[in-house]
């Protein structure tokens, strides 16, 4: 990367992440540096727009499996380290075949990525309704795809090619 690329890509991430950061707390969102987290796949895999749509269905099945493995686990009457052990065992072998069955739907590292961001993120805030942080994990999850991942790599590649 070339000094002006670098410049360009230090003043928008100064600028795009933060509007996020301040505006998703008055948009009902307490999650908002998720984003932040879930750009990062889409950036290490090499800013491929092909692949946006698969990234963020991805994390989305990730924090649906968040969402149902933490219902399994709160609601089960075993215990709850067997219990947790299945679950994760259960649900890891099943992303791994899924998104290997259908790699052009799913993104297999951000499935398993989002899965551990929700379980984490809602392991976290035990007072927001569960269904709730799962929507919330899931707007944050594509405002990092699309917002701070695509449209800032866009962007950044559009201003870079003007001589």
């Amino acid at each position: 990367m070339n000094k002006k690329e670098i410049i360009t890509l230090g003043v928008l991430i100064a600028v795009m992440p933060p509007i996020w950061a301040v505006a998703s707390p008055y948009l009902g969102n307490s999650v908002g540096p998720i984003a932040l987290i879930a750009a990062g796949i889409y950036g290490t895999n090499g800013n491929k727009f092909e692949d946006a749509h698969k990234i963020a269905l991805g994390y989305l099945a990730g924090d649906i499996w968040a969402l149902l493995s933490g219902s399994i686990m709160t609601h089960t009457p075993f215990n709850a380290d067997l219990t947790l052990f299945c679950t994760l065992a259960v649900f890891g072998f099943l992303a791994v075949i899924i998104s290997n069955l259908l790699p052009d739907i799913f993104h297999m590292p951000s499935w398993l990525a989002g899965w551990a961001i929700g379980m984490l993120t809602m392991n976290l805030d035990t007072t927001t309704p569960r269904l709730n942080l799962a929507v919330q994990i899931g707007i944050a999850m594509l405002v990092g795809v699309y917002y701070v991942g695509v449209l800032l790599d866009r962007i950044h590649r559009l201003w870079n090619s003007k001589k």
